[in-house]
């Protein structure tokens, strides 16, 4: 499992978009890792695996998809408690603002989550519908670094019996999310 994981993550961190042109394919995404430690506590370790792929179909429009495999860690009742689960996400982007350093963007879709819950064994369904705006910095012609910070949309999510609705804006540090993209 680990070299799975880490190959996943060796692939995504090497591909990557750029300020992109019609009829070109990008592929991508984002890797993150973060581990804490309490005193006379156990040590918490999340990790996301989060690759993309795109088709631009007009200059400033493109659609793709983002899957993804994530693991989290947290206290409850005193207990550890793992969270692994799965996303899918289709999208479209709107690209604007462009130049030759990079430009910003916009993707509006839909996404799907599905985790469990390994100490109280309960499975988890999350529905999202909303916007993410980006930033795209070329480093090279066809490689660029990405950035997305924030949130406007909402969330459905069932976690065993419990329902949640959210909407609104969120702009916390939990929604940047960091990646690389190669154009083809």
């Amino acid at each position: 499992m680990k070299k799975m994981i880490f190959t996943l993550a060796l692939v995504c961190g090497l591909t990557t978009m750029v300020s992109a042109q019609t009829g070109k394919i990008w592929t991508g995404g984002s890797v993150g890792i973060m581990s804490s430690d309490e005193k006379d506590g156990p040590t918490l370790t999340n990790y996301n695996i989060v690759p993309e792929v795109g088709y631009m179909l007009y200059d400033n429009l493109g659609i793709g998809i983002k899957l993804g495999y994530f693991h989290k860690e947290d206290l409850a009742e005193g207990k550890k408690q793992k969270k692994d689960g799965f996303k899918i996400n289709p999208f479209a982007r709107y690209s604007f603002l462009r130049g030759n350093i990079g430009g910003l963007f916009v993707d509006g879709g839909v996404g799907y989550t599905y985790s469990k819950n390994k100490l109280f064994d309960t499975k988890s369904h999350e529905l999202e519908v909303g916007f993410r705006p980006g930033v795209a910095i070329n480093v090279a012609d066809n490689v660029s670094l990405t950035g997305q910070y924030g949130f406007l949309g909402y969330i459905y999510e069932k976690d065993g019996g419990k329902k949640t609705n959210t909407y609104g804006f969120d702009f916390d540090l939990s929604q940047v999310r960091l990646g690389i993209n190669i154009i083809f």
